[in-house]
């Protein structure tokens, strides 16, 4: 975990004023460490993500809800799919086979 003046030395470009507003908006969602943030690998991740997005790309403040719900839909589909893919991997052989035939049907 590393706190917001470590993050603003990581990610070059983003303001203490705009990381505290991605903070207020729920965009960015560190755990709190006394009256500090303290934020993760993911954290750092998205903060790169919304720089992007604002400065380079220059997305609209009212769609950076939508993309970033997107983006979080799509982590935890990957997420589901890990997880049946783990439990099909459990199954005997004939089992996978008959899986994997009926996916082929259905694509």
């Amino acid at each position: 975990m590393i706190d917001q003046q470590e993050i603003l030395i990581r990610v070059k470009g983003v303001s203490s004023v705009q990381l505290d507003f991605w903070v207020c908006e729920h965009w960015v969602r560190p755990a709190r460490s006394g009256n500090d943030f303290a934020f993760n690998e993911a954290d750092i991740a998205r903060v790169h993500l919304l720089h992007t997005l604002n400065n380079e790309l220059e997305v609209g403040e009212e769609a950076i809800p939508i993309i970033l719900s997107l983006i979080d839909q799509l982590h935890e589909m990957r997420a589901h799919m890990h997880t049946i893919s783990s439990a099909i991997d459990t199954q005997p052989e004939e089992v996978r086979r008959q899986i994997l035939e009926q996916a082929k049907k259905r694509l």
